[in-house]
């Protein structure tokens, strides 16, 4: 059995939560002395608790960490060519416990001001208790986020349509576009068609035709709640509301697939 296969026979017994549990355990004890270790070697790193940790990324400390801190500089890379990054308002969009936003303030700078939101109100209480310097805000599993209209400069969305209903592709957007300033920009990260070998051969043809493809029965916006998101589809979603300024399709990488990247700007 394969992973596709078994996975959807978890989600319809409805033990999926329960396997990532498992899991996530399983994890726990395998990376226990390694990061044990890291905590040693950096023992000023303010890290957060396992299982906030594995919600959002994965359960080791130095690729939270030192991970998160490559990522940051990816994302000013991404947004830099577009948009001046001083003095702007940059929205970490499912910033979880802070893995990339915490590392902007260095990376970026510039006079810049950060926010970061989440659906985890335990991820944002950690955050504000040891992340200073940046505002974060919670939200629920749809709009609104607090913040005004037109008042974002930079926002980005690292993996979290990937964890998101059609609706919720429809309701979000809307949102983002909501809070971002005209000629804003906006980074997003999808599952694209380099994801195509690992769905089941229905989910293959209902991506080929350019529908979204969703792995449900599962709360949504949780970890294990997948979508596949064909370009048409963003392209359609997008309209002419968002002027595509970047398109780079993901790879499979023999394993596992890297993600499409989309830099797009508002109208």
């Amino acid at each position: 059995m394969n992973k596709a296969t078994l996975s959807t026979w978890l989600r319809r017994t409805r033990l999926l939560h329960l396997a990532d549990n498992l899991r996530f355990w399983v994890l726990r004890t395998r990376y226990r002395r390694e990061n044990q270790a890291f905590r040693a070697a950096r023992p000023t790193v303010a890290l957060p608790p396992d299982y906030l940790m594995y919600e959002s990324f994965k359960l080791r400390y130095r690729n939270y960490y030192e991970g998160g801190r490559e990522t940051a500089e990816w994302v000013k890379s991404q947004l830099a060519p577009y948009t001046s990054l001083q003095g702007q308002h940059v929205l970490d969009w499912g910033c979880g416990p802070g893995r990339v936003v915490r590392h902007l303030p260095e990376v970026i700078g510039q006079g810049c001001q950060f926010t970061g939101t989440d659906v985890n109100a335990q991820s944002v209480a950690w955050c504000r208790a040891h992340l200073p310097g940046i505002t974060f805000l919670h939200n629920g599993i749809s709009p609104p986020l607090a913040l005004a209209d037109n008042t974002v400069d930079a926002a980005y969305g690292i993996s979290i349509f990937t964890h998101l209903s059609a609706a919720g592709h429809a309701r979000w957007l809307a949102e983002l576009l909501r809070v971002l300033r005209p000629g804003g920009v906006l980074l997003l990260t999808t599952h694209g068609a380099a994801f195509q070998p690992i769905l089941l051969p229905a989910e293959q043809a209902r991506f080929a035709a350019g529908e979204l493809v969703e792995r449900r029965q599962v709360r949504e916006g949780h970890r294990v709640f997948a979508a596949f998101q064909p370009p048409a589809f963003l392209r359609q979603l997008f309209g002419e509301r968002l002027l595509v300024l970047h398109h780079e399709p993901g790879r499979w990488l023999g394993e596992g697939a890297s993600q499409d990247v989309w830099v797009l700007r508002k109208a």
